[in-house]
Parts: structure tokens; C-alpha cells; sequence
């Protein structure tokens, strides 16, 4: 009975909340993005694994890399990728080219920053990527909450740049080193 008394109001309920349903919705504000780095990667020799159930797989190990950016260089400037990691790209039968990939930073003040990437490729020939970070340094904490996108660009068959930035709602605020504060950007 009680079930069936709330299956009853319900849609009355739904209704009564929806007085403005007819007009047209707000656009809500966009995020900002704060820029974080650019990261450049060169690519040792790709192996493809063969075409599978989700499209044809290739892989491509990294060779070598640097990343710089306003708060991810340490104190004394560029910083490495890790030459371990890489690509484990499919490239779909419309040959789209999606991104898989694993690498691993090391900051001149000590730090390491695992980051993965996915994303697909652009008719433009440019990739759009999204980024997730993974570190236990207490400095760059901050990053394993971070909303992050990037621009993949091709420099040559080998190496590519990459200029990542934070999603953010307010355009002028940064993470602070302490944990719960913020400071201007």
C-alpha cells in the first residue's frame, strides 16, 4: 500500500520541483585552466602487437623526456621522464588513434609522479589527452586530485610535446604547498 501511495506521488512530486522545466536552463560558468607543464617525449622503437578485438595494437616504449612547468620543476629547473613506460596506443578501424599511456616523472627535488594518459587523436593530427597523477610527496600532493587535460602535438616521428593544464573552477586560484589552502595563481 505504502508503495503504492509513493509510486502515485511521485511523478506529482517531480512536477511540483520542476516549475521552471519549460524555460530555457542557465549556462553555468566554464572552468579555467591553469597551465601545469609541457612535457616532451622522445619514443624508442614501437612494436605492433597485431590487430585485436578492440582495434590494432601498438606499443612504444619511452626512450627519454623533460617536463617544466610553474610548480612542477623543483627549484633548480627541468625535470626527467623516467625511461620506463610508453604508449600502449590502439588505432580503431576508422583510424583513430587512442592513447594508453604510463609514465613516470622524477622532479629535481627528488619526487616521482606517476601520471597516466588517454585520449584520442584529432582530424588536425593533434591529440586531445586526459591526465590523472599518483604520488605519495607530500609537495606534490595536490596533484592527486587534479582535473587535467592536454594537447599532444607530434614534433617528429619519435618525439612529442604535450602542454597540460589544470580544470579549475576558479581561473585565478592554484593549489597552495599546505593541504586545504589556496593561493593566487
Amino acid at each position: 500500500m505504502k508503495a503504492n501511495l509513493l509510486t502515485a506521488i511521485l511523478p506529482l512530486l517531480l512536477l511540483a520541483g520542476s516549475s521552471g522545466a519549460s524555460s530555457k536552463p542557465k549556462t553555468p560558468k566554464a572552468p579555467g585552466l591553469t597551465y601545469l607543464y609541457q612535457l616532451n617525449i622522445t619514443g624508442g622503437a614501437g612494436v605492433d602487437v597485431g590487430v585485436g578485438p578492440r582495434g590494432d595494437r601498438f606499443v612504444v616504449p619511452i626512450a627519454s623526456g623533460s617536463f617544466l612547468g610553474p610548480r612542477l620543476n623543483g627549484m633548480y629547473g627541468v625535470c626527467t621522464v623516467l625511461p620506463f613506460g610508453g604508449d600502449w596506443a590502439l588505432i580503431d578501424n576508422k583510424g583513430v588513434v587512442v592513447a594508453d599511456v604510463r609514465q613516470t616523472f622524477a622532479t629535481d627535488d627528488g619526487a616521482y609522479i606517476q601520471v597516466y594518459e588517454t585520449g584520442s587523436s584529432q582530424p588536425d593530427g593533434t591529440s586531445f589527452v586526459r591526465l590523472t597523477f599518483e604520488t605519495g610527496s607530500p609537495k606534490y600532493y595536490w596533484l592527486n586530485s587534479v582535473v587535467a587535460i592536454g594537447i599532444l602535438r607530434l614534433v617528429t616521428n619519435s618525439s612529442l610535446s604535450i602542454d597540460a593544464w589544470q580544470v579549475s573552477l576558479f581561473r585565478f586560484l592554484m593549489p597552495a604547498d599546505e593541504p586545504g589552502t589556496m593561493t593566487p595563481g
